[in-house]
């Protein structure tokens, strides 16, 4: 299990591991550990709201370093998923064409737009969050890193691939896929039971935003690829995360107005 987590650790983060040969019984539960990468996160970005409620920092200044966290832990991996299956689903071409676009190591102009328009609403809500959001509403928000990736990893176990190979086949070819959506299930209920526990208020919204983004993914994905890939797997985590970030602030409006 420790050679299953550092595999996790290894592919989808810059966190140095142990260097060891990745054997079949080693991949079974990898996937497994993907939200260790998520709790990372959110205890990095814990520690430094922490800190930043201790020291003088703009909610913009804030806001930037939050965004900038999961950048530097994960490599930008995942940003390299969206920019990819953005420049795919952008070219308008057939199926098999657009899995080449998603193949090519370098990127196109639609794909670096769609990531800046994301990271631009990414930024604005979370400067908004930093603005207005409660302490409860944070511990939700920092939770939601683990959520979403516990999410990714069941959609990689459970979802049609668009492809045979690839990184993710290599990933999750030999992993017992449902033990391994069992796991990813029951992490993502745990997590859901800490945030109604935290703020059930932003819960609620989490919850209506994970099915609503989940089946969107599911829609966008089996429509223009016929399943889908490691890359797809970035953006759909990358979306999953802004939408999270601009639930809570949705929340926090609605609770002044109704609640």
């Amino acid at each position: 299990m420790l050679r299953s987590l550092a595999i996790a650790i290894s592919m989808y983060s810059r966190i140095p591991m142990p260097q060891f040969e990745w054997k079949e019984k080693d991949m079974r539960y990898a996937i497994c550990f993907f939200p260790v990468v998520g709790l990372i996160i959110g205890i990095i970005e814990y520690l430094l709201w922490i800190l930043g409620r201790s020291v003088y920092a703009s909610s913009m200044l804030k806001a930037c370093i939050f965004i900038a966290i999961p950048l530097m832990v994960t490599g930008g991996i995942h940003a390299d998923g969206f920019i990819d299956t953005a420049d795919a689903f952008c070219s308008f071409q057939n199926k098999e064409k657009k899995l080449e676009i998603m193949k090519d190591p370098h990127v196109g102009a639609f794909g670096i737009l769609r990531f800046v328009i994301l990271l631009l609403i990414y930024l604005g809500f979370s400067h908004q969050a930093f603005e207005v959001c409660v302490r409860r509403q944070f511990y939700c928000i920092f939770a939601a890193f683990i959520l979403a990736r516990s999410l990714s990893g069941l959609a990689a176990v459970t979802l049609k691939s668009a492809k045979a190979e690839g990184t993710l086949q290599s990933f999750i070819k030999d992993s017992n896929r449902n033990m391994a959506a069992g796991i990813l299930a029951c992490q993502a209920i745990v997590i859901f039971i800490f945030m109604f526990i935290a703020n059930w208020k932003t819960a609620l919204g989490f919850l209506i935003c994970s099915v609503l983004v989940y089946i969107y993914y599911i829609h966008r994905t089996s429509k223009q690829l016929g399943g889908i890939t490691g890359d797809t797997e970035g953006w759909y985590l990358c979306i999953q995360e802004t939408a999270y970030m601009v639930t809570a602030v949705i929340v926090w409006h609605l609770s002044i107005l109704f609640l």
